[in-house]
């Protein structure tokens, strides 16, 4: 019964832990634009460049329209995810 327990609690607790979102999005004054770039860092990654500007390179966008930033996280590897859109 002890072990029935301690399981369903294990179970309950990395539940919790697995659903952490964090999403904000910004908008400037430019077209939002047809095209889309997207930048993400996964764990351990070395060289993590998740910035509005390699996220512009990446869909060859010279102007930013919106850009949406956002953070999941599930115990302690995490994704983070800079997406922009514009021409």
């Amino acid at each position: 019964m002890k072990k029935i327990k301690l399981a369903v609690a294990a179970i309950a607790v990395s539940g919790l832990l697995a659903s952490c979102q964090y999403q904000v999005l910004q908008v400037t004054n430019n077209a939002i634009g047809t095209k889309t770039g997207k930048a993400t860092a996964k764990p351990f990654q070395k060289d993590a460049n998740y910035t509005y500007k390699k996220a512009a390179e990446n869909g060859n966008i010279q102007e930013i329209g919106s850009a949406t930033f956002t953070y999941k996280t599930f115990f302690i590897f995490f994704t983070i995810t800079t997406e922009v859109t514009g021409e």
